[in-house]
């Protein structure tokens, strides 16, 4: 493979508040990727005292405040905490459920605050296990690091949006896309086009139509200038 390029929305707000038409990535924020499983012991939610309770989705919620916490209380460096998969069993209205599955999401541009918020959520997991007479494992499924993007290819998107006359600024990517494990293949670039008010993932999805044929226009020609061989040296 002789290199790599893609375009993708921003899926934040930086472009759009800064009234630029393109993001060069330079980097990426760091992530720590989890799949939980909390145990409990399925009963009657009417019939079962509550001290005999070991109620898999009470511990889950536990677990789900204190994903949460670490990310409102960085108020000076960006954290950015999700559980955003739950499966809970056996998901009836009159059974207190016996397990939770559930996926958790830790990302920040910063690696210390990561490691400082994953250690946190660990020491968490004691505490709700005794609270709520559950179990609970935690294994890591995914991760990586705040990385560069070839630098390389930084400076042939930028001097190809020169020519376009488009405004570009340098930008972190926080989702992984699939660039984020290109650039360690080949020499790779990632574009970003404005996202209104940041929505993503949703069904408000949208990126106005002159942004999208601007960021096509330049996706064109950097593909363009990487068939002509211009990163054959960065390989």
């Amino acid at each position: 493979m002789a290199s790599y390029a893609e375009i993708h929305i921003e899926q934040g707000r930086d472009l759009e508040n800064a009234g630029t038409m393109i993001g060069l990535v330079d980097s990426t924020w760091a992530a720590r990727k989890y799949q939980v499983v909390v145990r409990g012991e399925q009963s009657h939610t009417g019939s079962t005292i509550m001290a005999d309770r070991r109620d898999a989705l009470f511990g889950a919620s536990l677990l789900v405040v204190a994903v949460r916490e670490p990310a409102e209380e960085s108020t000076d460096t960006p954290l950015h905490t999700s559980v955003s998969e739950m499966t809970v069993l056996p998901n009836s209205p009159v059974v207190v459920a016996r397990e939770v599955r559930m996926h958790v999401d830790l990302r920040s541009p910063d690696e210390a605050l990561l490691d400082a918020a994953a250690k946190r959520l660990a020491e968490s997991i004691p505490g709700i296990e005794e609270r709520a007479s559950v179990t609970i494992e935690q294994v890591q499924t995914h991760g990586w690091a705040v990385a560069p993007f070839p630098a390389t290819g930084v400076e042939l998107a930028a001097q190809a949006a020169d020519d376009l006359g488009l405004s570009h600024q340098t930008v972190m990517t926080i989702a992984g896309h699939d660039s984020v494990n290109m650039k360690d293949v080949t020499p790779a670039i990632m574009l970003f086009v404005p996202s209104v008010e940041g929505v993503s993932h949703n069904e408000g999805e949208f990126t106005q139509d002159r942004e999208t044929c601007a960021g096509t226009d330049l996706l064109a020609e950097v593909l363009h200038r990487l068939m002509s061989g211009a990163l054959d040296s960065s390989r």
